[in-house]
């Protein structure tokens, strides 16, 4: 089902009306047309804002279980009991959530999740029964029991501040359209958030989770599209310092990053014949919370591939193996970013609906 179907449910139920002042919605929503077209025109300019979250929350993920299969897991069954709670027109504050004692899904097998996340059903089984071994929940046939106060650990406290810091960007560009309305505060949203927690989140997961499914896809495990996407990252921000008040770059930053045009950016900060300095694998365990010796495996079984480089200095940058790869890379970025837009999107609508956020008359 759809973001928009659901949505109108707990519309009708509720008897929300998202047609507000200064807003026009395509049939009640906002567009996600429009949307995506602001952001991505504008994506280098929020891009630094959008890494900043995706770091955090990957150390974060990562920290849990240093296990991302096994984290990604949880956070599809955690997903699952966000959908209950909205089903039943129950929203719960992050508080709330993470003081609970337990939550049960009902009728979820062990096949239905290894098809929904690409993760083999063997693996699947394993990692479940480490995570009931570690009592984060607990199988009851069919059923599984989700035990939020022993992943208390895994609250994202600060992912949700550095998420609103993102959304707070996003208004603003957002805002250059009348439809729209005022820019929103990074303080409101992120209040917004973490009172309405499950119902917020669960659309942040559904963005979420599909991204990490599409990047394990792509990269083979998601520890080396972490290390790999931290020197993707790194690389980026060292171009746009070189190139900051360069025509050249003001242009790729600013043009529509669809699919076509993100494989002409990233073949620019690919091939840039520009001495970039690379980082080593001390900063990169530092930056994702991955042990050293888990980067430097991941790094030389990606530097036999050609994905990354390694200088003299021991110092890793993107490889040049990257560009036979850039048209199904710009398939998996334009996915990606379609996905985080309507997320953007939904956040907006719900932000905006006076019969859930208290503060909008």
């Amino acid at each position: 089902m759809s973001d928009e179907k659901e949505i109108k449910n707990l519309n009708n139920l509720t008897k929300v009306d998202f047609r507000k002042k200064k807003v026009e919605f395509e049939d009640e929503f906002i567009s996600r047309t429009e949307v995506h077209s602001i952001l991505s025109a504008n994506f280098g300019r929020i891009s630094d804002h959008w890494f900043k979250f995706s770091t955090t929350w990957n150390y974060n993920a990562y920290q849990t279980f240093m296990d991302m299969d096994k984290y990604l897991i949880l956070i599809y069954l955690v997903q699952k009991s966000f959908r209950h709670y909205a089903d039943i027109l129950i929203i719960h504050s992050e508080e709330q959530f993470y003081t609970k004692e337990e939550f049960e899904i009902e009728k979820i097998n062990l096949i239905e999740i290894s098809e929904d996340l690409g993760i083999a059903k063997e693996t699947v089984r394993r990692k479940v029964n480490e995570l009931n071994f570690e009592k984060i929940l607990i199988r009851k046939g069919k059923k599984i029991i989700l035990k939020p106060l022993t992943f208390i650990h895994q609250r994202p406290k600060q992912s949700v501040k550095i998420l609103s810091q993102f959304l707070h960007v996003c208004s603003k560009y957002l805002a250059t359209q009348e439809w729209f309305g005022q820019p929103v505060e990074a303080k409101q949203i992120e209040d917004f958030t973490r009172e309405n927690f499950t119902l917020v989140w669960r659309f942040f997961f559904r963005f979420k989770i599909p991204f990490l499914i599409r990047q394990r896809k792509f990269h083979g495990d998601l520890e080396s599209f972490i290390v790999s996407g931290t020197i993707f990252a790194n690389n980026i921000v060292r171009l746009k310092e070189k190139y900051k008040n360069n025509p050249i770059t003001q242009k790729t930053y600013s043009n529509d990053l669809g699919e076509e045009n993100f494989v002409e950016w990233a073949k620019f900060i690919i091939l840039s014949k520009e001495n970039i300095l690379g980082m080593n694998a001390s900063s990169i365990s530092e930056i994702t919370g991955i042990p050293r010796a888990t980067v430097i495996r991941k790094l030389r079984i990606s530097e036999k591939t050609g994905m990354i480089f390694k200088d003299k200095q021991q110092l890793y940058t993107i490889g040049k193996s990257y560009k036979a790869k850039l048209k199904d890379l710009g398939k998996v970025f334009s996915e990606n970013q379609v996905d985080l837009c309507k997320f953007v999107s939904t956040f907006f609508e719900l932000y905006r609906n006076p019969n859930i956020n208290k503060n909008i008359k």
